[in-house]
């Protein structure tokens, strides 16, 4: 591999952009290495390495295990530069404000460290050893949230909040001035996502059944459920407001599961329509 730049900013991009994928991904591979053996790499919001101000950041100015957090996302987010152009070429036209939380959020630290190296894939990854639980495709996120509509200072609810994810996605998206509410049925994926969103200021993660959510879900206009249901549960349509809209995969079975958009109108009229197939985890709730 070629000398590194000094710099975590323009340079190290340039540096980034002048590497084939296949360099880029290999780049990846061997930092997602020798991170699964540093014992004390930061966690999601503690300090890598970046400056909040934007500003200059020397390697000789970073610790060792600081230097090789900020290295793995820099590296990272060059892998996502094609994932971003063939989501947007293979799927869109998507609005350019989603298509930079794609590009900015770092999905490498939302997986298992085992999966590091494929956090650029646009494809499910699973969060658990049984597979209850797995972090969606990326394009899956992007869909939902343009059927939303999704947009800076919306209230969103994420029903099914995995590693968090999805959430840090629409944080971007909605900004300082909107907030997103996500509910996660699992204590341990609960725990998980309550540190990587930790540095997501906007958003409040929630311990708790989702199809039993509504008490959380406040004044919020958007739903985005990110585990499939046989039929929708009726507290969710009784709580989403009018001129609210909820998106969520519906279906009996894994091959029969539709992504579907479900407006409420003035005067409390509910509007269905379906965007194609999708396959989801199930709903894990008793209820």
């Amino acid at each position: 591999m070629a000398a590194q730049p000094l710099l975590f900013t323009v340079a190290f991009r340039r540096k980034m952009a002048e590497l084939s994928q296949a360099q880029r991904l290999e780049w990846l591979a061997s930092l997602a290495a020798r991170s699964r053996g540093s014992s004390s790499l930061p966690r999601s919001g503690e300090a890598d390495g970046t400056s909040a101000e934007g500003g200059v950041v020397k390697r000789e100015d970073l610790p060792s295990d600081a230097l090789l957090a900020q290295e793995l996302r820099e590296v990272a987010r060059g892998c996502r530069l094609p994932l971003v152009d063939a989501i947007e070429r293979q799927l869109g036209p998507f609005s350019p404000l989603h298509l930079h939380a794609l590009l900015e959020v770092p999905r490498e630290r939302f997986v298992r460290s085992q999966d590091v190296e494929r956090s650029a894939e646009d494809t499910p990854l699973p969060l658990d050893d049984g597979g209850m639980s797995t972090i969606s495709a990326p394009h899956a996120y992007l869909l939902s949230y343009r059927l939303l509509e999704l947009k800076p200072g919306d209230s969103l609810v994420e029903l099914g909040t995995g590693s968090g994810y999805g959430a840090a996605l629409a944080s971007v998206i909605v900004g300082p001035h909107g907030r997103v509410v996500t509910v996660e049925i699992d204590g341990k994926l609960a725990d998980w996502s309550k540190r990587t969103l930790a540095q997501y200021g906007n958003v409040t993660p929630v311990f708790g059944d989702a199809v039993t959510s509504a008490l959380w879900w406040g004044s919020a206009s958007k739903v985005a459920v990110a585990f499939a249901v046989e039929d929708l549960p009726r507290a969710w349509l009784d709580a989403l407001p009018e001129d609210g809209s909820l998106v969520a995969p519906v279906g009996e079975g894994e091959n029969d599961q539709r992504l579907v958009l479900v407006k409420r109108a003035q005067g409390g009229q509910f509007k269905q329509t379906q965007h194609g197939l999708v396959r989801y985890v199930k709903n894990r709730s008793g209820r």
